[in-house]
């Protein structure tokens, strides 16, 4: 499960913080700033907030206790009805007193139930965190790493063990170190006694150890790599060693206190938040950077979040994972790293001399970009202010006319989140927004689909019938020419040139699909952040002059095909029509290819003459790459081109 949202009003904290509003989380977040700005605190407010989210026991409960006041409140009014008409016949005042004092109790009861039922929906409106794939087994981890000195159970009496032991229970105090090994040992003779052939414990307690010790095993295996084992002596082994001469690393030992943590938290690793406290305290940035990377592998559906001050654990993670912490306040670091930077050094004089010693900052970014371009592209979460999403919501309101129904294929759909942002930037009651927005779900791959498929069942009904991996289910579902619109958002830039035209041409995947007059609304940023792997040539993102080239579009054909959201030349809408989709072939597409090429030299040689900073540094990342990129694509036309000439398969 993730934290994909926070938003914490004022009233409801009490730690100092202002208000918390945090949006679009990834599987790490990382909280940065002074120290006393606010990052435990703010972790210790979320950690708090999770434990109140009422479970699904207490949500049902509620309701039920809801529905019981709203049954007793009926019934008294009735009662308080007949003993009002009833008392037109009533002539003795004492019986008459007694009776209004009787309605009056009955009244008051009627206000306590009410009371009930208002903080009754309180919590049933309870919305302070979102929590993607969050069930009553889903826990938050905090564990604060306080030491490296692994306590030697050995020179322990047996009492002083078992006191170590149970302090490995409480997360975050000063001495769970010294319980780690004593907890290892003690779970690991708990197993050893009940699997002895004369043990005479019951089947429920023998159950209850062996699925203890398997669960702890488990979790050593996962993050260390090794067996956890045990000797002729009775000693518990790591890595064929006795645990307490094992000659653990540093980074070994914060993560076999983690694996107690997990283990005495009872948390299921693929459900599972962590919180990590300052790990920089004790820990070499690089096996702090090592330990996490380690963490996160296991963790593919998890999050962590860490506060740090670590400027070299936060550069690795890049600024796109960031919240800054200042004044008691939160705000996302997005793209602008020199906000962290003033938040942890200070003045610009201080950052100049951080920049001088780790090398101009615009080589930094460049060597990221280039090193990011050799990843696969991850789907994102973003929120309903998003440019993107309102770009689009407003693309798709301009399609309506005379309140018809929209009909929407989101091709390359990964989490929903363009569907639940647009929804969510509506502001309107769902049943409103489904009877116009009329929305299908597409992706190549489904490594998305169970979040997709959340986001889709939290609007429509017949979610299942909305969500496709294959275009042979869909067209099997959905008529030719079905779609008014289809949607290509930051997609184009991951489909490998030598499929466009199957895509694009007359009767090709997506027109086929489309309308006469149906439309492909293609969103692309101009200046990708972040570098990917789409394909084996990388990314190629076409700007304005590239479409009309791959469509034939002529100057006068233009009219409202594209907008700029930011007006900033960088978050561009094209809204193509089908007739222009199918115009093209091998030769424009060629055309395309050639002038992004030329486009890229120019942006390169423009770039090199301006300040080396670190957004600049992302922009020649970014045109080196177009550059490269097109280059392998062209190459790769043009043999194509040779083999059909020459009749080569």
């Amino acid at each position: 499960m993730r934290i994909t949202n926070v938003n914490i009003p004022k009233e409801e904290i009490h730690n100092g913080l202002e208000t918390v509003q945090m949006k679009g989380m990834g599987q790490v977040v990382l909280l940065a700033g002074k120290n006393g700005s606010g990052k435990s605190r703010l972790l210790d407010l979320v950690n708090y907030v999770n434990d109140a989210r009422p479970n699904s026991n207490k949500l049902k409960n509620t309701l039920d206790n809801i529905h019981s006041c709203q049954t007793t409140i009926r019934s008294q009014k009735k009662i308080i009805t007949k003993m009002q008409i009833t008392q037109g016949f009533i002539t003795d005042i004492e019986v008459l007193k007694n009776q209004n004092n009787e309605i009056k109790t009955i009244q008051q009861s009627i206000n306590a139930l009410r009371e009930s039922i208002y903080f009754g929906k309180r919590i049933l409106d309870w919305n302070l965190l979102d929590i993607e794939n969050s069930n009553d087994k889903s826990k938050i981890v905090y564990f604060v790493p306080k030491s490296l000195d692994l306590g030697d159970h050995n020179e322990d009496n047996k009492n002083r063990m078992k006191s170590n032991s149970d302090s490995v229970s409480f997360i975050g105090v000063q001495n769970i170190n010294n319980g780690v090994f004593a907890r290892i040992q003690i779970v690991q003779d708990k197993w050893f006694e009940v699997t002895h052939q004369n043990s005479s414990i019951s089947k429920e307690e023998k159950d209850k150890a062996i699925e203890d010790y398997e669960k702890l095993k488990n979790i050593i295996n996962v993050f260390l790599r090794t067996r956890l084992d045990r000797n002729a002596e009775g000693e518990p082994t790591l890595f064929g060693f006795a645990i307490t001469k094992a000659n653990l690393s540093d980074g070994q030992k914060i993560l076999l206190q983690l694996c107690l943590a997990i283990h005495c938290q009872g948390a299921a690793l693929n459900e599972m938040i962590l919180f990590l406290d300052e790990p920089e305290n004790h820990l070499h940035p690089e096996i702090i950077i090592e330990t996490v990377e380690r963490i996160i592998e296991h963790i593919p559906n998890g999050q962590v979040w860490i506060a740090t001050h670590s400027i070299p654990l936060l550069s690795y993670f890049g600024a796109s994972n960031i919240w800054y912490m200042a004044d008691n306040k939160v705000n996302y670091a997005g793209n602008k790293p020199e906000e962290v930077l003033k938040s942890l050094l200070g003045d610009d004089e201080k950052i100049g001399k951080l920049q001088d010693f780790i090398n101009e900052p615009g080589l930094m970014a460049l060597h990221r970009h280039a090193f990011e371009s050799l990843f696969m592209p991850e789907a994102v979460n973003t929120g309903s202010d998003d440019p993107q999403n309102l770009q689009i919501k407003d693309a798709v309101k301009a399609f309506i006319k005379d309140e018809k129904k929209v009909k929407i294929l989101d091709y390359g759909a990964g989490k929903g989140r363009l569907l639940a942002n647009v929804a969510e930037a509506n502001a309107e009651p769902i049943e409103s927004f489904r009877k116009w927005f009329d929305y299908v779900a597409y992706d190549e791959y489904d490594n998305d689909k169970a979040e997709c498929l959340n986001k889709l069942e939290s609007i429509y009904t017949d979610y299942k019938d909305r969500y496709f991996n294959d275009f042979t289910n869909l067209y099997s579902k959905y008529n030719k020419g079905r779609f008014d619109i289809v949607i290509m958002c930051n997609v184009l830039h991951e489909i490998d040139p030598k499929d466009w035209i199957d895509l694009f041409k007359k009767n090709g995947k997506i027109s086929k699909l489309l309308s006469e007059n149906g439309i492909l609304l293609l969103v692309e940023d101009q200046e990708m952040p972040v570098g990917e792997k789409a394909y084996q040539k990388g990314f190629i993102v076409l700007d304005t002059p590239q479409i009309k080239e791959l469509f034939k579009i002529e100057e006068e054909e233009i009219d409202d095909t594209f907008f700029d959201s930011k007006k900033n030349g960088r978050l561009k809408a094209h809204l193509i029509k089908k007739e222009f989709l199918m115009r093209i072939d091998a030769g424009s597409k060629q055309a395309a290819l050639e002038d992004i090429h030329a486009t890229a030299a120019e942006k390169i040689k423009a770039v090199r003459t301006i300040e080396a900073n670190y957004k600049n540094g992302k922009k020649h990342g970014f045109w080196l790459q177009q550059y490269a990129n097109t280059g392998l694509a062209i190459a790769e036309s043009r043999q194509s081109g040779l083999f059909k000439l020459l009749d080569i398969d």
